[in-house]
């Protein structure tokens, strides 16, 4: 409870008051404060060999959105990588853009042929063994298969035929893995895995 006398009303000093202080506080211009920028979910990507890297055709780094392949007892995290803009083969995956990476191969296989590629929704340290023709391979790629498709080869590269993503696929995982195949021959060979989440930016 107050004690002491309190001053009537109209006894009270206004010069107490620190009207100079606040007059300038409201001359000052007033600071415009903007908006945080709209937050840009980007799509998510990673490049794996299993824990011994005995896959020898890799998918291309060229375009930048791919990153360098690891080898390691396990799959590491997909990550935000590369451009924030897509060309002409990406390989991050973006609804409402195309996918379509590039793919280097050799040594088994060195003529033309076809890269079945097949898209599945894990990444694994799977089985490694002899494919026929001889050819060491390690299986990369785990669970339900999301969808396959087939693309020529000229014995060095595959150019994997563009695909659209659709919209609805965003927040998906993915992870894809091609198996090479020579014509005239039983030669087969199984290349490293891309893999990630599908999102609306690069």
């Amino acid at each position: 409870m107050f004690k002491g006398p309190l001053l009537p009303k109209d006894t009270m000093d206004l010069s107490l008051l620190p009207l100079a202080a606040l007059a300038a506080a409201l001359a000052a211009p007033l600071v415009r404060v903007e908006p945080p920028a709209a937050f840009s979910p980007r799509a998510t990507i990673a490049h794996y060999n299993g824990a011994t890297g005995i896959n020898i055709p890799q998918w291309d780094l060229t375009n930048g959105d791919v990153p360098l392949v690891v080898v390691a007892p396990g799959c590491p995290a997909p990550t935000i990588f590369g451009p924030t803009t897509g060309n002409a083969d990406n390989a991050k995956a973006v609804g409402g853009q195309t996918w379509g990476p590039i793919l280097n191969l050799g040594p088994c296989v060195t003529g033309p042929g076809v890269a079945l590629v097949r898209l599945r929704p894990s990444c694994i340290n799977g089985p490694s063994g002899t494919l026929p023709g001889g050819c060491p391979g390690q299986l990369l790629i785990a669970g339900a298969q999301i969808g396959s498709l087939t693309a020529q080869h000229n014995g060095v590269t595959c150019n994997v035929p563009n695909q659209a993503v659709p919209l609805a696929a965003i927040g998906a995982s993915w992870a894809a893995q091609a198996t090479i195949s020579e014509f005239g021959t039983i030669r087969r060979e199984l290349s490293t895995v891309i893999y990630g989440v599908v999102d609306a930016c690069f």
